[in-house]
């Protein structure tokens, strides 16, 4: 009884119906209209992650250029004799 339950599940599980019974959005139809928008919808979304990711790029090598400038002369910190305040 075992073997026939799991044969028949086996077969359930990996028989070409359940791409048959797929709708032509899911099947992947290259002339529908929600196929042409879905992949408008993907390019989109790949242009917004790359703009984000492009963002931060930018934003780490600005910290990392102006991290190598050399210090203004008013900013920069000296070390001072402090014994004379004492």
């Amino acid at each position: 009884m075992k073997t026939r339950f799991l044969s028949a599940l086996l077969l359930l599980m990996f028989s070409p119906v359940g791409q048959a019974l797929a709708c032509s959005f899911c099947y992947g139809a290259k002339d529908g209209k929600s196929t042409e928008h879905m992949a408008v919808a993907i390019w989109f979304l790949f242009g917004a992650v790359m703009s984000v990711l492009g963002g931060i790029g930018a934003f780490s090598f600005h910290l990392w250029r102006h991290g190598r400038m050399p210090a203004e002369p008013h900013q920069e910190i000296t070390e001072e004799d402090l014994s004379r305040y004492e």
